[in-house]
């Protein structure tokens, strides 16, 4: 991803529990939670929602908790999962 935004939030959602995704964030340095990681391979092993700086580059992973669908007419899927970054 590439923007010249100072924060970006990142939600995934309608995501089975425990899929995940990966982003590469160029000019990224911060993640608002998650556990830091260290290394690219740690990250992708990681069973929760987690970060790696390196290269310049911040890499986030995002882990479902799984869309809990609302109750009512007109409810949908929840708001899945946010993770909040910064430069």
């Amino acid at each position: 991803m590439t923007t010249e935004r100072p924060t970006v939030n990142i939600n995934v959602k309608e995501l089975d529990t425990g899929s995940w995704v990966i982003f590469e964030l160029p000019g990224f340095t911060t993640a608002a939670s998650g556990t830091e990681q260290s290394s690219l391979d740690a990250l992708r092993k990681a069973s929760d929602t987690s970060y790696y700086k390196g290269n310049g580059s911040l890499w986030v992973k995002i882990v479902s908790t799984g869309d809990i669908l609302g109750s009512g007419p007109g409810s949908g899927p929840g708001a899945g999962v946010s993770l909040q970054v910064s430069r």
